[in-house]
Order: structure tokens, then C-alpha cells, then sequence
């Protein structure tokens, strides 16, 4: 995020939940890869849970390596486990439980990336925090491809398609 007066103004709003009622989100979803997902990672499983995304759910997550995905619950008239993917990252270096309490602290960051913290902040009470523990080995591969097959609207760096999925094939 750049220091302007405004990406400032727009992160202490969103921070007091003074968000635009019709502030966008895009997200791409790429289903060519979706399908070719199990041979590109090598059939490495995912194994995913969720907890909604609020201070006393952190005990939940476990300290473990892994991918991560914070979604949206549509809500109603949608159906109850409707989710929309906003988020996918990475806990090579940290643990799930520690990333999850990072996210806590950025939500209340006027210098926090802008998306991230609109997010945390504009869908609070729908906002659900999904993982799955992995081998560090297999951590920054499992998140490059999910990136791909999805472009998620809150991430701002996704991996070169044709460099990385390439060599799967």
C-alpha cells in the first residue's frame, strides 16, 4: 500500500467500518487448472478446516505448518455454507496459529495492506479462516498453485502461470 492521504483515509474507515456500500471485490476463477490440480501437486491431499475468523476461535488453529483461505459466508438468501474465496496465503515460516493472530493484529493497521484490512474489517462477521496443515516441504508449491487456479481478490502477487504449471506437465 502507498503512504497517499487517501489509501490512509480509506484504511482508518474501514478500520472504524466505514466502508463504501459498493466497494468491489473480483475474483477469477480458472477451472482448466482446478482440473489439473491433483497432477500438478502430485496428488499432495489438502485436508482443510475453518473457524470463523474471531479472537477466541485462535486457539483452534493448530501450531503447523501449512496453506491457509479466508472466504466470505454469503448469508442469506444464499445457501448457509456458500463461501467466497478474498484471501489464500502461506505459514512456511510461521505456524497457522501464529499467522491467524497476525491477521487479528492487522485488521485494527492503518498502515496494513489496504485489501487485507478492508476485508478483515468489512466482512468481520461472515469472514471464515480456512487451513491445511502440510509438510513445510510442500507449503509455498501448495499456495503457488492455488493462487493459480484461483485469483483471489484481496491477493496482490500470483505466480506465473506458464512458468510454474509447466513444469507439472
Amino acid at each position: 500500500m502507498d503512504n497517499s492521504p487517501y489509501d490512509f483515509a480509506t484504511q482508518k474507515a474501514a478500520i472504524a467500518g466505514h466502508i463504501e456500500r459498493d466497494y468491489e471485490f473480483t475474483l477469477q476463477w480458472l477451472p482448466q487448472y482446478i482440473d489439473e490440480f491433483p497432477q500438478a501437486m502430485q496428488n499432495v491431499q489438502l485436508n482443510w478446516q475453518k473457524c470463523n475468523f474471531v479472537r477466541d476461535a485462535q486457539s483452534i488453529v493448530p501450531d503447523k505448518h501449512g496453506v491457509y483461505c479466508f472466504s466470505t459466508k454469503l448469508g442469506m438468501p444464499f445457501a448457509d455454507e456458500l463461501n467466497i474465496p478474498l484471501y489464500i496465503g502461506k505459514a512456511p515460516q510461521q505456524y497457522l496459529s501464529e499467522r491467524f493472530k497476525d491477521y487479528l493484529t492487522e485488521s485494527n493497521n492503518v498502515k496494513g495492506r489496504e485489501k487485507v484490512v478492508i476485508m478483515l474489517n468489512k466482512y468481520h462477521n461472515r469472514l471464515v479462516f480456512w487451513w491445511a496443515e502440510l509438510p513445510r516441504i510442500h507449503v509455498d508449491a501448495m499456495e503457488e498453485h492455488l493462487l493459480m487456479c484461483c485469483r483471489t481478490p484481496c491477493n496482490k502477487m500470483f505466480p506465473d502461470r506458464k512458468k510454474h504449471w509447466g513444469k507439472a506437465f
